[in-house]
């Protein structure tokens, strides 16, 4: 058990976070009719507020009426035009920093995030510790293990920093709470990917007392035990020697701060150097939580990595999550849905059959449906306006009289099996680009992602008698790579397999459109969906697959 002053403090956060979100909880609309009022209120005088009437909305169908449907490409110009200006276009507040992810076209997304935006991300992981806590004390008995993103991980043209709002947060927790975590918050910003995990590998095996393992994807946990079982001789003589080969690969401050962390344990060498495949369990048998994401493809590695695990170990949902905002927080363990923070943002709502037929109806929180799933649109206190996501999500119960929900998958033209968030514009553009390089009539092909695997696969058809061009696959993986930054990573970091290229022969196409207008799309207006799940596609591509 932790001690008695941490026990102490996670009272306090019951007190300070989670007993008024219950109180917020029984009136939702109410709620969410006051959090807009304050940050229509808070930026009135901006450019995008005197645009669209921000000084005459009291209420949400106001704010409905005059304001349109936004996306990033809608606001960039604003976002832009604030960051090279300094004129508050969005935000009376001036962005402290900018949060990075991958755009629908080569161009990254950048997420303005200001003060009063950090100070709810910070109250909302506050909520989300005592709710860990509140589900499993003994996690927090030992050390923690938390992979996260850097708190700055580039400069923009203007100077702003380019971070991530968890490293963000995880550099500002007092010295007391850091001293738990396994890994210093420089580690993070360690470019190479393969230097990144074995440093990682090497901290935490100098901690025998883990009890809490967190990171978004449980892809990174098997990333990092695969690593272990293959590097085990390199990490047992680190462990003999109090050294680590690659230490010289590292920039000097992150060097010299490995380098004192780099002690000799000739006992925890020699569990190495035996022939039994290494575990979390075997090595780390105080594990008693971790904290991920649990649905959709994360499920699967999920299920891998539980065979690794001290059986006693439970795992609690980490929510959903995107650069853009904090959806829900999870109440309990495994449950499926979350709780949004309904006193942050402002939520808005499209059944999925009604946007998708271009009819969209805006519901609020109060008016959602159980097992019903819909589109999200979101205000923030950072400047999203109707930010539309993209994303689906699904009512798995009640908290008061605020809908949980749960992030089903992304919605149209996007897939996403790591997090790499994969448009298909962007998939359509590899594909034509290298096609073009090579020669190549890339008339009918599909993006297939494969959630058990996870990677993609290409089925593209070829011409009749034409050959197969040589590294087709990776250069289509390549260019990928230059338009997604997400999907770059996450290939590096060995959490995304390599793409694969099924060649078709020349009348899959014409079978596949058959197939589609036999299953109700009318064949004048046939237009095939490039980007799908393997779950999601019907029609079986393997009788015409070139063998």
């Amino acid at each position: 058990m932790p001690g008695l002053l941490f026990r102490a403090g996670m009272l306090g956060y019951a007190a300070r976070y989670w007993l008024p979100v219950r109180r917020f909880a029984q009136a939702p609309d109410r709620i969410q009719e006051k959090v807009l009022r304050g940050i229509v209120a808070a930026n009135c005088a901006t450019r995008f507020g005197e645009e669209h009437g921000f000084a005459g909305v009291t209420i949400a169908r106001q704010f409905r009426d005059r304001v349109p449907v936004q996306d990033y490409e809608t606001l960039r110009g604003y976002i832009d035009s604030q960051r090279r200006t300094g004129a508050p276009a969005l935000t009376v507040e001036p962005p402290i920093f900018y949060a990075q992810t991958s755009g629908s076209t080569g161009q990254p997304k950048h997420i303005p995030v200001t003060a009063s935006a950090l100070r709810l991300h910070r109250a909302e992981q506050a909520l989300f510790t005592y709710l860990q806590f509140r589900v499993c004390p003994d996690a927090f008995s030992g050390s923690a293990l938390g992979i996260m993103g850097a708190a700055v991980e580039g400069t923009l043209d203007t100077g702003h920093h380019v971070g991530s709002v968890s490293g963000y947060l995880y550099e500002s927790l007092p010295a007391a709470v850091q001293s738990r975590f396994v890994l210093p918050p420089r580690i993070s910003t360690i470019a190479d990917y393969d230097l990144k995990y074995l440093v990682i590998l090497r901290l935490a095996l100098a901690a025998r007392d883990i009890s809490y393992l967190g990171s978004p994807n449980p892809s990174t946990f098997l990333r990092l035990i695969t690593m272990l079982n293959d590097r085990r001789d390199e990490l047992a003589h680190s462990l003999e020697t109090g050294s680590l080969a690659m230490l010289d690969a590292l920039e000097p401050d992150t060097r010299a701060l490995v380098a004192r962390r780099l002690q000799r344990d000739t006992a925890r060498a020699a569990e190495l150097r035996g022939t039994a495949p290494l575990t979390f369990a075997s090595l780390w048998p105080g594990i008693r939580l971790i904290t991920t994401w649990t649905g959709g493809s994360c499920g699967i590695a999920l299920d891998k990595l539980r065979n690794l695990l001290p059986r006693e170990t439970k795992v609690m949902e980490l929510g959903y999550q995107s650069t853009e905002f904090r959806g829900t927080i999870a109440l309990e363990g495994e449950t499926p849905g979350g709780l949004p923070p309904l006193h942050h943002h402002f939520f808005e709502f499209v059944e999925q059959a009604s946007w998708d037929g271009g009819n969209p109806e805006f519901l609020t929180l109060g008016q959602l449906a159980h097992g019903s799933r819909y589109y999200i649109l979101v205000t923030t206190a950072a400047g999203l306006y109707r930010y539309f996501m993209n994303d689906l999500v699904e009512v798995t119960g009640l908290c008061g009289h605020t809908p949980l929900l749960r992030f089903v998958q992304k919605g149209r033209g996007v897939t996403s099996l790591t997090g790499e968030k994969l448009y298909e514009a962007q998939a359509i553009q590899a594909v034509q680009d290298t096609a073009r390089r090579h020669g190549v009539a890339a008339a009918f092909f599909l993006f297939v992602a494969n959630e058990a695997l996870p990677s993609y696969t290409l089925f593209l058809e070829r011409d009749a008698g034409g050959a197969a061009p040589p590294h087709f696959a990776d250069e289509v993986d390549g260019r990928l790579g230059e338009l997604n930054l997400e999907y770059h990573s996450k290939r590096a970091s060995g959490r995304l397999g390599p793409l694969t290229v099924a060649w078709l022969t020349g009348d899959a196409a014409e079978a596949y459109k058959s197939a589609c207008v036999r299953a109700g799309q009318r064949e004048g207006q046939f237009k095939p969906a490039v980007l799908q799940y393997r779950r999601d596609l019907t029609f079986s591509l393997e009788p015409y697959v070139i063998r």
